[in-house]
This record gives structure tokens, C-alpha cells and sequence, in this order.
């Protein structure tokens, strides 16, 4: 089974942000002790905004792996990801206004909208071989 360099490509997307998710969210935000106000900001939004942009990029390995017949969701796959990783995101953060787990801020929504608009534009400007199908075949 051949497997296409587009799925390393997407795949080694995801991989960046969930490692670079992880690393704010369970080290350097909870280690970070001093006053600089910019710095504590972006320490809060990186999660929203590294999650929005790789989760999409983990749905674009996903879709053609489903062998959908339908022709609109394969050629446009990486809308379908994104809309798919931007409903579950934002529904998360409204849902924490309602659960003990986590903290609602509209900020990160706004950081939420700016990571799905960075994949696009990752998208865009990707080479157009790793935007094809990578069905194996």
C-alpha cells in the first residue's frame, strides 16, 4: 500500500500544534509566574489557536479515508474540516460556561476564528500535490 506524502504533510500539521497545544497548556502556561500582561494573553488564546488550526488538518487525513461518494465534501475537504473543527470548538467553549471544566472567554473565540482562518490560508499556499486525495492508491 502506497502511502502519499500529502498525509505526512497534513498529519505532521496536527502533530505541531497538538505538541505545541500541549506544551502551553500543561507547561509553560502553568509555569509562567511573571506580570507581563501581553505575554499572559497569548499564553491564554494559544490552545484555541493551535487547536483550530490542527484539528482540521487532522480531519483533511480523515475524510478521504471514509470514501464518501460525495463529490462536493471531497473536492472541498478542507472547509468540511474546518467547519467540523469550528462547530466543536466553539460549542466547547460555550459549554464551559455550564461545567466546572474550563473557563469561557470570548477571546478565545475570536483565536478559535483566527486559526481556522490561518489553516485556510495554510491551504491556500500549500503546494496543490498535497492537497489531492491520499487514498492510498
Amino acid at each position: 500500500m502506497k502511502i502519499s506524502k500529502s498525509l505526512f504533510y497534513w498529519f505532521a500539521l496536527f502533530a505541531l500544534c497538538f505538541i505545541t497545544y500541549q506544551q502551553v497548556q500543561d507547561n509553560i502556561r502553568p509555569a509562567y509566574a511573571y506580570g507581563n500582561l501581553t505575554i499572559k494573553y497569548l499564553l491564554g488564546i494559544a490552545p484555541n489557536f493551535f487547536s483550530a488550526i490542527g484539528i482540521p488538518a487532522l480531519f483533511i487525513v480523515i475524510i478521504p479515508q471514509m470514501k464518501l461518494t460525495n463529490k462536493w465534501l471531497n473536492e472541498k475537504k478542507h472547509i468540511t474540516a474546518n467547519l467540523i473543527s469550528l462547530a466543536g470548538l466553539i460549542t466547547w467553549e460555550f459549554l464551559q460556561t455550564i461545567t466546572t471544566r474550563g473557563y469561557f472567554d470570548w477571546n478565545d473565540i475570536l483565536w478559535t476564528l483566527i486559526g481556522a482562518f490561518v489553516f485556510q490560508l495554510i491551504w491556500t499556499i500549500s503546494p496543490n500535490r498535497y492537497k489531492e486525495n491520499f487514498d492510498g492508491a
